[in-house]
């Protein structure tokens, strides 16, 4: 629907809109018959388009730019590709549609000029080829282009940026989406750097380039604190590991682990300064403005919990204690939680006591509870065995199951990764008694390690035998059998 819009405008999806109702309102349908109002209202001939909902698979566009100084033009090539899948190798273009906007060294969206296209500061190109290339022209400088606005299409983009021209896009572009992912580029491209070193056992270390960029980012007042939230959050070892061919998630959590005590260290004032500024008087306020405003100011307490000493563990300390509402609260425990220092593991324990105590007749904040714990980057396979003898915790009840053993498997990667294979041997006995219980709930938890052929041939061998045991229990649904059978196949 969004893709409609981006192609037809806000006009056109509206007429398409109207027409799809008239037609349609009480029937039964299909997308087809979508795209066919929106089609029709607008005069358009997206037949092409169709091809999103018969083609399998997530396209690929490639864009490479060449700039021309003697004739102020810029030339951006785009290719688009879609790997194949089962029923279907050879796929067709789709009918992609691709924002674009230019922005210029002063840090301005500079005015287009494309054939074709109405003038403005952002271009909407229609990607229906395997390949195309568009011509701007009266570009006076070299640009650093700004692509795909505003998710214009859920596409994956290849496109070769310097670090100077991630971090110009960071500080500058108008558009907050591609703003937010110049940083997470950034910031992914150090941290798969730094996972590369820590695999070597070679030093890690932090370039000021990227300290700045992202202090500059926390500073700007003309920010909403919520975007500047966003983009102060490291991308996650969960998604730092989808990028690398084989995975080593020691080494993975030991590049961000570095990486958030390094920015921690050279941002502690900016941060102790965003803390401050975003604190919130009188009544609680559950608007967009005061959210922001929760989510920074908490984003920079767990920052300032890199730092283990006292001060900044009664920060957390002091507002978990005095806060007025859940977000708040919760976020003060978790920060002391998850700190991982000798102060903040002594105010962390009383807290969680407190906590329960508090809250033990909600179910949904006790799942909460657990899960910040089994998330903890303390949290071994001896831990979450313990949380499983409280007397709040029941593998009868899915939710909570989720809570503690989901959370664990699946959100705490490398303490379930551990190099001796005991969270291997955990999942596997979890995974067989979930079965007795509920098979799709143990189905679910069984597909913790369906991307076992990832990760390092040490950790592969105990994973493998590990669904190996699974497969080869007596009693066995025919859930949790296709999924492990499957994993093993793969």
């Amino acid at each position: 629907v969004r893709m409609y819009q981006t192609l037809l405008g806000t006009e056109g999806f509206r007429k398409g809109m109207d027409l799809y109702f008239s037609r349609h309102d009480g029937q039964a349908v299909e997308c087809d018959d979508f795209r066919a109002a929106m089609a029709d209202a607008n005069k358009r001939d997206l037949r092409q388009f169709g091809r999103w909902y018969s083609q399998a698979g997530t396209p690929r566009v490639k864009a490479v730019t060449r700039y021309d100084a003697q004739t102020k033009t810029l030339k951006l090539t785009l290719t688009q590709s879609c790997a194949p899948t089962p029923g279907q190798p050879d796929k067709l273009p789709l009918h992609i549609p691709v924002a674009v906007g230019l922005v210029g060294r002063d840090g301005r969206d500079m005015p287009l000029h494309l054939a074709g296209v109405p003038a403005g500061m952002t271009a909407m190109l229609e990607l229906t080829k395997a390949r195309q290339t568009f011509t701007f022209t009266q570009v006076g400088e070299k640009p650093v282009m700004s692509l795909l606005r505003n998710f214009s299409a859920p596409v994956i983009l290849d496109v070769e940026y310097t670090d100077a021209e991630l971090a110009h896009l960071l500080a500058h572009d108008s558009d907050h989406f591609n703003r937010w992912e110049a940083g997470q580029r950034l910031m992914m491209r150090r941290l798969l750097a730094l996972t590369a070193a820590a695999e070597k056992g070679e030093p890690l270390s932090l370039d000021q380039m990227v300290i700045d960029a992202l202090r500059a980012t926390l500073n700007d007042v003309s920010l909403d604190p919520a975007f500047r939230e966003l983009a102060l959050t490291l991308p996650s070892e969960t998604v730092m590991a989808e990028q690398l061919e084989e995975v080593d998630p020691e080494a993975v959590h030991a590049a961000r682990r570095f990486m958030r005590a390094s920015l921690a260290q050279a941002l502690k004032g900016d941060f102790l300064a965003a803390y401050e500024a975003c604190m919130t008087t009188g009544a609680y306020q559950p608007d967009a403005v005061s959210s922001g405003k929760r989510s920074l100011k908490n984003l920079a307490l767990s920052y300032l919990l890199e730092w283990p000493d006292e001060s900044t563990a009664r920060l957390a300390q002091a507002q978990f204690d005095t806060a007025d509402n859940m977000t708040d609260r919760a976020a003060a425990l978790t920060t002391l939680v998850h700190a991982g220092s000798a102060v903040a593991a002594l105010a962390a324990a009383k807290a969680l006591r407190q906590f329960y105590r508090e809250f033990e007749k909600e179910a949904l904040v006790i799942d909460k509870w657990f899960t910040m714990q089994a998330t903890a980057p303390s949290a071994d396979v001896a831990a979450v065995r313990a949380l499983m003898r409280h007397p709040a915790f029941t593998l009868s009840n899915p939710n909570r199951a989720r809570s503690l053993i989901f959370s664990f498997c699946n959100g705490n990667p490398a303490r379930f990764h551990a190099a001796d294979g005991s969270g291997y041997a955990f999942w596997a006995q979890q995974v067989l008694a979930l079965d007795a219980r509920n098979p799709q709930v143990a189905a679910r938890l069984a597909r913790s390690l369906d991307r076992w052929r990832k990760f390092t041939p040490a950790l592969r061998k105990k994973m493998k035998q590990a669904l190996q045991q699974v497969a080869n229990a007596k009693k066995l649904s025919k859930d949790v059998r296709e999924v492990v059978g499957k994993s093993l196949a793969a």
